[in-house]
């Protein structure tokens, strides 16, 4: 059996020990936040088409936002999922969560109440100063027979 000696020795070592150290700081990336993304709502210029009124509160002892949500477009939507982010002083998104506003489709001018779950803050000791809510996704509902039109 023929042993390595020398440079040769020490450069497998020593390599073996650069990827045990670039291992370890890969492990730290989600502890430090690095890997979140931005979630935006997938269609933008909803506010074109919908108006929010809430408030943050709570249910059961968890943090939820609540209030109405208000159809202003002409066309009755379905599908309708809530982006809320919470925000730190500085107007910073801490956390984010995506929640569905329950209830069957909403005709054209029309509200419907709601209640989101807020998200939690994964970074103690912060809390969020704030919430904003928008709408993060939405369908129309055409018409019988396809006589409807886009937003």
């Amino acid at each position: 059996m023929k042993r390595r000696g020398g440079l040769a020795a020490l450069a497998i070592t020593g390599r073996s020990a650069l990827i045990g150290v670039a291992l370890a700081l890969c492990t730290l990336i989600p502890a430090a936040g690095w890997s979140q993304q931005i979630i935006e709502p997938h269609q933008p210029g909803w506010e074109r088409w919908f108006k929010l009124d809430w408030e943050a509160g709570e249910w059961r002892g968890h943090p939820v936002v609540k209030g109405y949500l208000y159809n202003a477009s002409p066309k009755t939507v379905g599908d309708v999922q809530l982006l809320v982010d919470a925000l730190d002083a500085g107007g910073g998104i801490l956390a984010q969560k995506v929640s569905w506003a329950a209830g069957s489709p909403m005709a054209p001018f029309s509200r419907r109440y709601f209640v989101a779950d807020a998200p939690l803050v994964d970074i103690a000791p912060q809390q969020p100063a704030s919430y904003r809510v928008s709408v993060y996704s939405y369908s129309e509902i055409l018409e019988p027979r396809g006589r409807g039109r886009g937003f």
